[in-house]
């Protein structure tokens, strides 16, 4: 209940309700300063009160969407700054220039959907990871053609898609609570900062798509629960379907690291109490039988059959008993998994120390502040249900957790969101306009920095500059080049120019013992016989190439 029933524009004046009345009579004997729980400030001397301050952040005519626009314009500077500066670039880091180059191969008919194909000579079948990402890139070189626009364009749709759905989650949430809704850019700010996730979506990681399809299926719980009194069974019935439907796709796209949307759930029932524990042991129920239903489903298909278990066999299994790769989990991943949380953890720390320093005190309800609570305990439930396996996972890499670091980034922005919007509130209209031409000019430099990278080669320049020279000695024209080039010693483990002589010219590497190719790529600690091979003094950063002599 509103306990002070108006207030004049001129902050002498206050109409008051009859209790606030007999509050105000009850300090003329003291004399200072008392502050009253509805925003007012008495001041009093000499038993009269000399002046009622009103001191409640004024609600006027500037709404939460109004006050919340620097913060878009904030968040646009560091998707350019953070991800499209890299992006493009022509460099792309191994693992997604792998990716592309199978989704490349199977759009022109090499290998198929369920043997996807690198090279003729690695990864001739590839096991290291479900299909699912690799056919939907083979769908864009099928209609663009063989570009690295693909690829790039992939990826950014991966980022305007999640940030979407993650939005939507943060807006589905605090649908109640105009202000927190309100800041749900500070939320996907936070997120890009966090861990190795803005590098992820410059590199067109798996992750990004398995953010995708697992946030996909959290929004659907999110909507469902959020709106329980309004849906029937049945219709959360479909909803839960089709999130087990997505969890599915999670899994072909990155195995089972996507599955912890199905605890999403029991996670909402514990901190919000709602549905009923039957409603969410039903549902639960539903998304993990939708899940088993499809991988059944494609059990029965031969090409599918070996594929799962040519996976399971050849990356799972082992990576799981660390038989593979560099065992870096325990307490590496712990330690990981702070320093992922790192940066949103830090800023939010700055941000409430200086609201504490410097802001006003907030006037919030019980309820509000309980609602704030159960949410941001949520989303760090649900961050911690994507992260706790990896945790005793024996292999470890620290965007393994990106997935679940947009979930504890808002769990962050719930806790400094309400500091912001204050300080942005209580600032004069002036000081706000200044402000937006300052971060728009900001902005506009950002873009011009987003343009200037635009096509350079980025970090693997000299790289991509050996394999140019390389393909310019070993292609006759730009689509004939010999399809295999011999390496010895430190080249036959340089993988990233093994993955741009693959992607862009389509050249595999193989050793000289296989004794094939008229080319070959040597150093110095290579120790066999090269004497068949003339230099071809082509100027290279770390190798030199030959070519083999005619008998």
């Amino acid at each position: 209940m509103q306990l002070c029933e108006r207030r004049h524009p001129s902050r002498q004046h206050v109409w008051l309700k009859p209790p606030v009345r007999r509050w105000f009579r009850g300090i003329r004997s003291y004399a200072g300063r008392q502050r009253h729980r509805c925003g007012l400030e008495i001041v009093v001397a000499s038993g009269s009160i000399l002046e009622v301050i009103d001191t409640k952040p004024k609600q006027d005519a500037v709404g939460a969407g109004e006050v919340a626009r620097p913060l878009w314009t904030i968040l646009a500077i560091a998707i350019c700054l953070l991800v499209l500066r890299r992006l493009v670039h022509q460099s792309f880091f191994l693992d997604g220039a792998i990716y592309a180059s199978i989704a490349r191969n199977l759009s022109e008919g090499i290998g198929s959907p369920w043997k996807l194909q690198f090279s003729q000579t690695m990864f001739s079948v590839f096991s290291e990871h479900p299909p699912l990402m690799m056919w939907l890139e083979a769908i864009g070189f099928r209609l663009f053609g063989d570009t690295i626009a693909v690829e790039k364009g992939f990826t950014f749709l991966t980022l305007v898609a999640s940030g979407f759905i993650l939005l939507k989650i943060w807006q589905s949430l605090h649908a109640n609570d105009p202000e927190l809704r309100a800041g749900g850019p500070v939320a996907l700010a936070m997120a890009l900062v966090a861990g190795r996730v803005s590098w992820a979506f410059s590199n067109g990681m798996l992750e990004n798509l398995l953010i995708v399809f697992t946030s996909l299926a959290i929004y659907g719980v999110v909507g469902a629960y959020g709106k329980a009194g309004a849906r029937t069974s049945v219709s959360r019935t479909l909803v839960m379907i089709v999130s087990g439907l997505l969890v599915a796709l999670a899994l072909l796209t990155k195995g089972p690291v996507g599955l912890f949307p199905v605890a999403t759930p029991a996670i909402y029932w514990i901190v919000f109490r709602r549905p009923g524990i039957w409603s969410v042991v039903v549902d639960s129920f539903v998304m993990v039988a939708t899940v088993a239903a499809v991988f059944v489903v494609l059990w029965q298909f031969e090409g599918a059959r070996d594929a799962i278990t040519r996976y399971l066999s050849i990356q799972l299994f082992p990576s799981l008993t660390g038989q593979r790769g560099i065992s870096r989990g325990h307490w590496s991943a712990v330690r990981t998994f702070f320093r992922v949380n790192a940066y949103p953890a830090v800023i939010t720390l700055i941000i409430l120390l200086c609201d504490k320093r410097w802001g006003q005190a907030p006037v919030l309800t019980r309820d509000v502040k309980l609602s704030r609570l159960r949410i941001a305990t949520f989303l760090a439930l649900v961050g911690f249900s994507a992260s706790l396996p990896l945790l005793v996972s024996p292999l470890i890499s620290s965007f393994y957790f990106n997935p679940s670091l947009a979930y504890f980034a808002s769990a962050f922005a719930v806790a400094c969101v309400p500091a912001i919007m204050r300080a942005l509130r209580g600032s004069a209209a002036r000081i706000r306009h200044i402000m937006s031409l300052g971060l728009l000019a900001l902005l506009a430099l950002s873009v011009v920095l987003v343009a200037f990278n635009f096509g350079r080669p980025g970090h693997d320049a000299a790289t991509i500059a050996d394999a140019s020279k390389i393909a310019a000695q070993v292609c006759s024209s730009p689509n004939a080049c010999e399809d295999k080039v011999a390496v010895c010693g430190a080249a036959a483990r340089d993988w990233v120019l093994y993955t741009y002589l693959q992607r862009t010219y389509k050249i595999s590497l193989t050793p000289i013992d296989a004794r094939t190719g008229g080319y070959l790529i040597v150093d110095d600690s290579c120790a066999a016989d090269i004497a068949s091979y003339r230099d071809t003094d082509l100027s290279l950063l770390n190798y030199r190439l030959m070519k083999k002599l005619p008998m």
